[in-house]
């Protein structure tokens, strides 16, 4: 427990760093092209029913649960990082949304300040299972506070993209417990915020959702294409359509799961 904590306050302590200048340093047409790839799933599965409350696990600046929000649902946005909790609120203020938000500072291994089987909606995007101490027990949090049927769209780290890191530092013990275990360390320049980040491959966290009592919907990886060396085509907006397009019908195909640095699941909850 003691460690789980320690890696805890590690975790807020980089994002309350960060949190206002966090919106900026992944700004750009290749974080553009990344969100829309990100948004559509949860798009797709947003409730027919405004009334359906959504929440955003893990929201950081609001990216996305400010977005459901806009749409007309209420939306619950949690984070670890009470700095990250400000800039959102801050943004929900600007765009008139205090009606349809509330703020909540949680770690997503521990939801027990949210309703039971509420939910109709739990996005989790930014790692926030792969920043968990224990992802098991994270993703039976998110059950909890799902409805029966309840959609989780969320985003992890990908196991196979970390090894040439390793094998840049020539760490062997380093390489083998990345892919044993799928673990690795944050790489903060500070080691007070340096913690252990857990990636999977796609066998990895199918297996995962089944165990914790979720039906796998959609699977793909992000991004297939390398979008920073094509940054520069990505300020044509035609060419940056045709990138999307390409991207599109290369990231769910299974052999092409293990370029992608992040992989995004779509589950629905078991009764």
């Amino acid at each position: 427990m003691r460690h789980q904590d320690s890696a805890a306050q590690s975790n807020e302590s980089f994002h309350d760093r960060v949190a206002r200048r966090y919106d900026e340093i992944y700004k750009g047409p290749r974080w553009d092209l990344w969100y829309e790839l990100s948004w559509a799933p949860m798009k797709a599965w947003l409730p027919p029913d405004l009334r359906a409350p959504v929440v955003d696990l893990g929201c950081g600046t609001g990216k996305y649960g400010l977005r459901v929000a806009k749409t007309g649902y209420s939306v619950t946005l949690t984070d670890l990082s009470q700095r990250m909790l400000e800039v959102a609120r801050r943004k929900a203020a600007e765009l008139g949304l205090e009606d349809r938000v509330s703020f909540l500072k949680a770690d997503i291994m521990d939801l027990s300040a949210l309703p039971r089987e509420h939910f109709a909606l739990a996005m989790a995007q930014g790692d926030e299972l792969s920043f968990a101490s224990l992802p098991a027990k994270a993703l039976q949090e998110i059950r909890k506070v799902l409805r029966p049927e309840g959609v989780l769209v969320a985003s992890v780290d990908q196991t196979l993209a970390a090894i040439d890191h390793y094998a840049e530092k020539t760490d062997l013990a380093g390489l083998e417990k990345l892919l044993k275990s799928g673990e690795m360390e944050w790489l903060a320049r500070d080691a007070t915020e340096r913690f252990p980040v857990h990636t999977f491959t796609a066998e990895r966290l199918r297996d995962l959702c089944a165990v914790a009592g979720f039906e796998v919907l959609d699977l793909f990886g992000k991004t297939v294409l390398p979008l920073k060396k094509l940054e520069a085509l990505l300020e044509n907006e035609a060419a940056a359509q045709r990138i999307m397009a390409l991207e599109k019908k290369l990231c769910r195909i299974p052999s092409a799961m293990g370029r992608t640095s992040h992989l995004q699941i779509t589950a629905r909850r078991m009764a």
